[in-house]
């Protein structure tokens, strides 16, 4: 496309080559990208400066209006209002850029994208053509939309106010697409793209641009319609037809808002089918050199590897490695101290990262599961060096206590003197709530009597009869989701 402008631009370029362009459908002249289309926004500018009108020597609103008009624009023997809008839009923004500040600029760039996003809401007229045009000014306008509001957040002005805006933009166009239907009201449904109409082939695109824009808000309970509208909207049978890097973006999103919502099995799925699909890709294609490629790897990375701590699966540590040292010792860290029941490790770690926890929504979910995951361990040490060798099936509450208080450790944080949102559950004197828990939650098959302070099970040489796997057991309780049964090829 930049070759194409190219080729067609100098200072020479006027009001009336734009409208024949416009005629022989040449949209790439729409764009507003100044790095693409300067040479032509900067010659339509000077002519719109040097319009000869009575009153004054710039083209005015209504003049441009005007000039539209008289162009009689017909698409399949129609007029085109909103196009006609949509062009006015582009030759004000054309008439007022200031190529110096986007500042300055951004009402006109906002509006602009706004009006051109109307132009394809409405099906009944040729909108195949704008629609990549569309796709590409949206790659244009969020990054703009990113350095304005952060911005704002510096001079302490509305939050999110331009990407808030975008996304009302993109949300807009992504409610309008419909699948196409039969005479007799049957959806129109293929395993093939090379068909469809253009916006049935940005569909994911659309929605991968809306839930990055609200995790990045604040807002991801947004992404719900989102996720729940994709599918019925869509005239394509099999995700794998999409373009892979959109599926791996698709999934890797749907994880996290799993994860922000509780769902960890479902949320350990998507990340680590996400993960898989782009080492897959990294193979075949030997990328595994390029730095995108390793910042999209280590972004799944950074939700996938807790998500599998919280359902007792360990990652390939030396894999992680070559992709991101600190992450694999991070993470390595805590697996060692979740392995060996160590509560006090657990806390001090999540102390330690709890900023960084935090902005990525990740502590209290783990604040929530890895404490269970970490009495299970524990349990686990117990029964294997103490109740299996003796072959009694009988794990005598005080014994619990005693492992409880060393892997509790400070005394201060064994008490109620001290209390913190880290420390706050963990009581030696807790052991029958604990084993209960774990019973509860099916990590531990065994029964509580309270009077004898004992807790029985299973008289074997087999630890996984006393305690099942961790994921085995949380797959049992939670089942996935069948409406994303369709994702996997």
């Amino acid at each position: 496309m930049i070759s194409d402008v190219n080729s067609s631009t100098s200072l020479n370029y006027s009001l009336n080559q734009f409208c024949k362009d416009i005629a022989n459908g040449k949209y790439y002249v729409l764009s507003i990208n100044l790095q693409e289309n300067g040479n032509i926004i900067a010659a339509l500018q000077l002519e719109l400066h040097n319009f000869k009108d009575k009153s004054n020597s710039v083209m005015s609103n209504k003049s441009i209006e005007n000039f539209i008009e008289k162009q009689n624009f017909k698409f399949e023997g129609r007029s085109w209002a909103r196009f006609n809008i949509m062009l006015v839009s582009f030759l004000g923004f054309c008439r007022d850029v200031n190529p110096w500040s986007i500042w300055d600029s951004c009402d006109l760039i906002f509006q602009f994208y706004q009006d051109f996003n109307n132009c394809l809401i409405n099906d009944s007229y040729p909108l195949d053509p704008l629609v990549p045009i569309f796709r590409n000014m949206t790659e244009y306008v969020l990054p703009i939309a990113s350095k304005l509001d952060a911005n704002c957040l510096r001079i302490g002005t509305k939050k999110n106010q331009f990407l808030s805006f975008a996304s009302s933009v993109i949300s807009k166009l992504f409610n309008s697409v419909k699948p196409s239907r039969t005479n007799d009201g049957n959806v129109i449904q293929s395993g093939d793209l090379i068909d469809f109409p253009q916006k049935q082939k940005i569909l994911l695109y659309l929605v991968n641009k809306l839930n990055n824009i609200y995790f990045r808000i604040d807002s991801p309970q947004l992404c719900f319609n989102v996720f729940k509208n994709f599918k019925p909207k869509s005239m394509i049978t099999e995700f794998g037809v999409y373009p892979i890097k959109e599926q791996i973006e698709y999934k890797y999103l749907l994880g996290r808002y799993y994860l922000l919502n509780g769902r960890v099995i479902n949320a350990f799925v998507q990340l680590n089918d996400a993960y898989t699909r782009l080492r897959n890709l990294c193979d075949k294609c030997n990328l595994y050199g390029h730095d995108q490629v390793r910042r999209n790897l280590l972004r799944i990375l950074r939700y996938l590897i807790p998500t599998g701590l919280m359902i007792g699966k360990l990652p390939k540590f030396e894999m992680i490695t070559q992709i991101d040292v600190s992450l694999s010792d991070k993470y390595a860290n805590l697996s060692q101290t979740l392995k060996t029941g160590n509560v006090k490790g657990l806390n001090i770690w999540l102390k330690s990262h709890e900023r960084e926890l935090c902005e990525r929504h990740l502590l209290v979910i783990q604040l929530e599961k890895l404490p269970m995951i970490c009495y299970r361990n524990l349990v686990r040490s117990i029964v294997r060096q103490c109740i299996i060798p003796q072959n009694s099936g009988k794990i005598p509450y005080s014994t619990v206590h005693d492992a409880l208080k060393i892997s509790i450790g400070d005394p201060s944080n064994d008490s109620d003197e001290h209390f913190d949102i880290y420390n706050g559950i963990h009581r030696s004197r807790n052991v029958e709530n604990v084993l209960v828990t774990l019973i509860n939650l099916g990590f531990l098959r065994g029964n509580c009597f309270p009077q004898l302070k004992l807790c029985v099970v299973k008289k074997t040489a087999l630890i996984q009869e006393v305690l099942p796997s961790i994921e085995g057991r949380i797959l049992s309780s939670f089942a996935l989701n069948d409406d994303d049964s369709w994702l996997n090829d």
